[in-house]
């Protein structure tokens, strides 16, 4: 059946339908009735039942509009939700925009200092002729022109110590503190009188008036395996001294100096027992002339750069030896280092050359590991404190064993609590009597 035929049926069914709902009808004449009012009490006009098509487009429309009107309500109900729901399956980005400010206004002073722009001279200022007596002149410029001399340039600030003791250091080489040699890099007073015993020298504040111990371990590098457990455990206020022929010597002391470790070389010379005991290559010794025991000791000083002076732990006889030591003495002023008497001989002549001669210099007060037994470490550092709370500061010598390690921990622990401080070897420098 066509579309036509269809919408007819459904035009008569219609009209046929109408016909029981009380409404004006026409009845057909065939049927011999006239124009009548339908309803309760007229006749009924006759039709006959509707078609099975047409009852289901009816009802097709009827689930239509069911269908739309709980589409209206359930969207009545949850228009928000939906909305939100298809906002977000939107891809967005926020991006942040700064609104610029305006430029604030000058400050009153600083417009009240600036000279109006009428004043302004019209020729450039090198056209004029210079006074012929700036003092004369000086006060008849305007108060705003007068510019003070200029300040001699400031040093860096000082990096405050953290909470754990650690400092940044300068690095090294510092430009102007070091000399190329067939050695290698040696350090050398700047032209401007900067000394490398000060500038490479972990910071310390010079008002701390408390007093100071420093402690510091020496043979550094000796043993790979030793050198990296002290680095491990030790505090950066410990002041670490290397032997100039360990393996990777720039490598280690590059390490203890980014970790906050002050860094001395500790130098090789003749023990008393040269030559059954053997001090290191190219060591000092009595028997060789001057110029030779130079060139060995630029030998060591070449080797690495950052530290700020030398020690031993074995010259027990070079030290006693006056001739020997004074041309070590002298090298070290002119290259502005620091010297460390270790004392190895009791009877050492090298802090009192320094003296002389004018090199900081410090000593040390005790051999703490002497004896490795925990008991007699801890003895050692206890004298420590005596004498440096009876002269104001102490020095105190060792070496990176485990246990002289661990007993120097544990003794750090409760220190400041003693009323000591402890500080890098070149905070002690001249402050110990002879």
């Amino acid at each position: 059946m066509n579309a036509a035929a269809l919408l007819g049926r459904l035009k008569v069914d219609v009209r046929g339908l109408r016909l029981g709902f009380g409404r004006r009808s026409r009845v057909p004449k065939e049927q011999g009735d006239d124009w009548q009012e339908g309803g309760a009490s007229g006749p009924k006009a006759p039709h006959g039942p509707m078609s099975t098509s047409t009852k289901a487009l009816i009802g097709a429309f009827a689930v239509l509009a069911l269908a739309l009107g709980g589409l209206a309500g359930w969207l009545a109900l949850n228009a928000d939700d939906t909305v939100q729901a298809w906002e977000a399956g939107i891809p967005k980005m926020q991006v942040p925009v700064k609104i610029a400010q305006a430029p604030a206004a000058p400050r009153p002073s600083a417009v009240a200092a600036a000279p109006p722009p009428a004043e302004a001279p019209a020729t450039p200022a090198a056209s004029q002729p210079p006074p012929a007596d700036p003092a004369v002149a000086a006060p008849t410029a305007p108060p705003a022109a007068t510019q003070p001399p200029a300040a001699p340039p400031m040093p860096p600030p000082i990096a405050p110590p953290m909470a754990d003791g650690s400092v940044t250091l300068t690095a090294a080489p510092v430009p102007g503190l070091v000399e190329d040699s067939r050695n290698g890099p040696l350090p050398r007073i700047a032209e401007d009188g900067r000394k490398p015993w000060q500038v490479y020298a972990r910071p310390f504040p010079a008002a701390d008036k408390r007093p100071r111990i420093a402690i510091v371990l020496a043979d550094m590098g000796v043993s790979g395996v030793t050198t990296g457990n002290a680095l491990q455990k030790l505090p950066p206020t410990i002041t670490l001294a290397f032997v100039p022929y360990a393996d990777r010597l720039d490598n280690w002391v590059e390490r203890a100096r980014t970790k906050g470790h002050e860094v001395m070389l500790s130098v090789p010379m003749e023990p008393q027992t040269y030559p059954r005991d053997d001090p290191g290559p190219n060591a000092l010794l009595t028997m060789l002339a001057p110029d030779r025991n130079l060139e060995r000791l630029e030998w060591s000083l070449g080797r690495a750069v950052g530290y700020v002076g030398i020690t031993s732990t074995t010259g027990s006889k070079f030290t006693g030896n006056a001739d020997a030591m004074k041309p070590i003495v002298d090298t070290l002023k002119a290259r502005g280092l620091m010297f460390l008497d270790a004392r190895a001989n009791p009877k050492s002549v090298g802090g009192a050359l320094a003296t002389q001669a004018g090199v900081p210099r410090a000593f040390a007060d005790r051999v703490i590991d002497r004896d490795l037994s925990r008991g007699a470490i801890d003895d050692q550092l206890k004298e420590l404190e005596a004498v440096a709370k009876a002269n104001g500061s102490a020095v105190g010598i060792g070496s990176p064993y485990p246990s002289t390690i661990e007993r120097i921990n544990l003794w750090l622990t409760g220190l400041a609590d003693r009323g000591f401080v402890i500080a890098p070897v070149s905070a002690l420098a001249n402050l110990q009597k002879q």
